[in-house]
């Protein structure tokens, strides 16, 4: 590693404390058809079909980390405190505290002998704080179907302000229809914790304003914790840990922003390569979005035209575009239109899963110099070395950054061919996006290396660029279009049209195993390689014949003499050195 930085995380809500990288994850794949989740509560899952690893899909039949993995009813059970903003005309509000002192009840005696003492080191926000924070609500604000609007002085339901004598960190009073300190969001002044002035992308201080206006909207810890918490009352604050204090398995910053937990003990590591720390959310995560819109409502207008997310952005935020956030950390919800995954600029490995629910691990790779040295400048000029973090050094070099991007890209590799069973996918962050429940991505992109890309059940268009790539389209009519490279075209199901662009004789493959030649008999058939020979009525042909100026792969799995999936190879004509069976 180029620079004398160490990987560490922030706890939510806590104090900076050590962290590594952690290379084993509990997960790990048994053969090239199944999944097993290690330790004394694994369970092992076997067939032919299984998809890229998702952990909710254990939920109710197994444990992991000895938790219970939860459905998706019993996240927002965990989620939602029963409390929200009562909306007015279908709007929610919120303002900055600019006035010389804070207001109303957190200057009454009665709330400071309750350990309120807020207003005593009160200040406002900074114009870089107010920004963020206005940035958080806009998440927010895309999430819930009521709109949720700026105002200016003290009566807004959302109040933001800083205070010297508050928390160590921050924090929210929750809503409700009670006294006006009700969802007020205050932060520890940077000036006593110099990591709410760390505003970039990846910086705590933005994830602690998106948690926090969680908090102001009705959201609660996955778990029945908060920092501070002193339950046998000997004035130190009761250590909060995932062992001791998660309820289910998936309380991590993996899943949910309003989580105290790393995200490594679910086995994901999101990682800033010019930092070459672990990252901080960016966005409202998986579990949030479910929780938020359970209690307001989706809003049916979010991004509802065809949006492109990451490169060539049009997705109307800059922590969408690759180009200003290289390294997403976040969970993406659209309402309509053709959208796509595009990772065409990105210059190492991705693996993109456009299934609802699901994690890709994808990002820019290596930045310029320039650009990483900007970022580190960004990061130097938030920190504090007398709280005890000082400036990292700046790259001297290209080939410093290069190098920091191939050795983050080494551990994706381990991490993603654990998730799916595909090798030399080295991406620099994994499982750092995710895509909502109610959420439908078309079309994904690769870039320049080697990628995965893999489908979901509507049509899908996958273009890999530049790279040695595997395309999955899972279900569906899918379009693949491998690019540069000898690539790897999956199909997976019975009954879809596929359309291969671009395929070459001797170069590119055709992967077929995960169909069961024959339906009728137990196991996982091959297939048997036909020619342009017709169906002789036999379960588990594979016939190639050309119609119309192009060519076309059939199989019959069922023995009626009729092709049960059919795969266009346009001009490109396979043959059975091309195909595994």
């Amino acid at each position: 590693m180029a620079k004398a930085k160490t990987l560490f995380r922030v706890d939510q809500e806590g104090v900076l404390v050590g962290d590594g990288i952690l290379l084993g994850d509990g997960i790990t794949l048994t053969g090239a058809d199944g999944i097993t989740l290690t330790g004394a509560d694994g369970i092992t899952v076997t067939g032919s079909d299984v998809p890229p690893f998702r952990l909710e899909n254990f939920a109710g039949i197994a444990t992991f980390n000895g938790k219970p993995i939860f459905n998706q009813a019993q996240v927002i059970n965990q989620l939602d405190t029963g409390r929200s903003i009562p909306v007015q005309n279908g709007v929610i509000t919120y303002s900055f505290l600019d006035g010389p002192t804070m207001t109303g009840l957190f200057n009454r005696p009665q709330y400071q002998a309750a350990g309120i003492t807020d207003a005593f080191g009160y200040s406002p926000f900074s114009a870089a704080e107010k920004a963020v924070a206005r940035e958080a609500m806009i998440l927010w604000d895309d999430l819930i179907a009521p709109s949720i609007v700026e105002k200016n002085g003290n009566g807004a339901d959302i109040v933001f302000s800083n205070s010297t004598t508050g928390p160590a960190q921050a924090h929210a009073f929750l809503p409700g229809n009670g006294a006006k300190i009700q969802s007020d969001v205050i932060t520890a002044d940077p000036s006593i914790n110099w990591t709410n002035a760390w505003l970039q992308y990846d910086g705590y201080g933005r994830t602690t304003l998106i948690h926090e206006s969680g908090h102001s909207l009705g959201l609660n810890h996955p778990g029945d914790y908060n920092f501070g918490r002193d339950t046998n009352g000997d004035g130190i604050g009761d250590p909060i840990t995932y062992a001791l204090d998660a309820e289910y398995a998936q309380d991590t910053l993996e899943y949910s922003i309003m989580s105290y937990f790393s995200s490594t003990i679910t086995g994901s590591q999101q990682i800033n390569a010019a930092l070459f720390i672990l990252g901080s959310p960016q966005t409202p995560l998986l579990h949030d979005i479910l929780t938020i819109q359970s209690i307001y409502g989706a809003d049916p207008t979010t991004r509802t035209g065809d949006t492109n997310y990451f490169s060539n952005s049009n997705a109307g935020n800059a922590v969408y575009d690759l180009e200003t956030n290289p390294y997403p950390y976040l969970s993406v919800y659209d309402a309509g239109g053709e959208d796509t995954f595009d990772f065409s600029t990105a210059n190492r490995s991705v693996f993109i899963d456009l299934r609802p629910g699901a994690f890709s691990s994808a990002a820019k790779g290596a930045v310029s110099l320039a650009q990483a040295n900007a970022i580190t400048t960004e990061f130097n000029n938030a920190t504090d070395a007398s709280q005890g973090q000082g400036d990292f050094a700046l790259y001297t070099s290209q080939a410093q950054v290069d190098a920091d991007a191939n050795l983050a890209g080494s551990f994706g590799a381990n991490r993603v061919l654990n998730d799916t069973g595909v090798s030399g996918i080295a991406a620099t962050s994994h499982r750092n996006i995710s895509i909502a429940y109610n959420t439908i991505i078309e079309n994904a992109n690769g870039g320049s290396a080697r990628d995965y890309l893999y489908g979901n059940e509507v049509a899908n268009k996958l273009n890999g660029n530049g790279g040695n790539d595997v395309l999955d389209g899972a279900q569906g009519d899918d379009i693949y279009t491998g690019g540069a490279g000898a690539d790897e075209f999956r199909v997976g199901h019975i009954g879809g049209n596929e359309k291969i662009t671009d395929f070459a004789s001797g170069v590119d493959k055709i992967n077929l195993t995960d169909i069961d030649a024959n339906s009728a008999a137990a196991g996982n058939q091959a297939f048997t390689f036909i020619g342009n020979s017709a169906f002789s009525g036999s379960a588990g042909q594979l016939r190639s014949y050309s119609q119309g100026g192009e060519n076309y792969l059939a199989g019959d799995v069922n023995g009626d003499g009729l092709a049960d999936f059919t795969i266009n190879t346009g001009a490109g004509a396979p043959v059975v050195t091309d195909i595994f069976l």
